[in-house]
């Protein structure tokens, strides 16, 4: 119990210096292109609050903080559908294979809005035409162990947006590391998503959406590898196109089967809390998991629902 308070009093002070008031820092609003990067893959990450970077260790690490994919055992895939705002859908998976020279992944995102039909000054009411519009990226990762206590990885990713008749299209990579302490089972990892060059679509320019985070994450209920055990995680994020962002998010696992859990964003318009549950079954030496997400998306918005697929083979 003393760990849990001693936890929550750290997230909470770090929470307090580093979250203000949303005017106290610095926005750019809509500086930012290929947007859909930002958006959370992974049922287990977002009811989590999206604190998962220091807690991630499955084929999903590869969007989070690519050094986790060191603690995929054997082979691993994972898929996941998310409803997301205004009748838009978003795909994502992610293949994780093992080996000597270290794990080595695969990764897709598809994002596709609701139709839009065209609209011109001779047919507001609408042409028949519908938009093409959609955003897709595909990746490779890898991660290796440097010491038993260390890891790094690297997510590199071909970007492409579609804006109907212009698309656009880039790079960028991601880098995350991950460090266990030697306290118990406490870990911090240091994550740069999203880094690219600067893009350009017609006559507009945008920003990549680069996150820089640091997370801390601990067992303060059992040890990680226990079948009853409870994980707290925060993270502090630093955002090129929003002012400092903080995620505190907590996991409780069942006999190493069901798992409930429940997360929090700090300083964000309209997302809130989050929360969500999965199961875990092994089957003819196969773990087959299964994880839903529910997130806040304030009073405007209808919220957002995940659901993951995993296979462990």
């Amino acid at each position: 119990m003393r760990k849990v308070i001693l936890f929550g009093l750290v997230a909470a002070l770090v929470t307090c210096v580093t979250v203000g008031p949303a005017d106290a820092g610095f926005k750019r609003l809509g500086s930012s292109g290929f947007t859909f990067l930002k958006i959370a893959q992974g049922a287990r990450a977002a009811a989590m609050g999206d604190a998962y970077a220091s807690v991630a260790d499955d084929a999903s690490s590869v969007f989070w903080n690519p050094a986790g994919l060191v603690y995929v055992e054997q082979r691993e895939f994972t898929s996941t559908y998310t409803k997301w705002l205004v009748s838009s859908n978003l795909y994502s998976g992610a293949f994780a294979i093992t080996s000597d020279m270290g794990t080595f992944a695969l990764s897709f995102i598809t994002f596709a809005p609701d139709d839009i039909e065209e609209t011109t000054p001779f047919a507001p009411g609408g042409t028949g035409r519908i938009v093409d519009a959609g955003d897709m990226a595909i990746g490779v990762g890898y991660a290796r162990r440097l010491t038993d206590r260390f890891s790094l990885g690297l997510h590199l990713q071909y970007v492409q947006e579609t804006l109907d008749q212009d698309t656009g299209n880039t790079m960028n990579f991601s880098l995350g590391t991950l460090f266990f302490t030697g306290f118990r089972s406490s870990r911090i990892a240091m994550t740069l998503r999203n880094f690219g060059k600067n893009e350009q679509i017609l006559d507009d320019k945008f920003l990549m959406p680069m996150v820089f985070s640091v997370t801390a994450a601990m067992e303060v209920y059992g040890e990680k590898q226990d079948p009853n055990r409870m994980t707290l995680s925060f993270e502090n994020v630093f955002a090129i196109d929003y002012d400092n962002r903080a995620h505190l998010g907590a996991e409780l696992w069942l006999q190493d089967v069901l798992a409930l859990r429940a997360g929090y964003k700090f300083n964000y318009d309209t997302d809130s809390f989050s929360a969500g549950a999965g199961v875990k079954y092994p089957y003819m030496g196969k773990n087959i998991k299964i994880d839903f997400a529910y997130s806040d998306m304030g009073s405007l918005l209808d919220p957002a629902l995940r659901v993951s697929v995993g296979l462990g083979f």
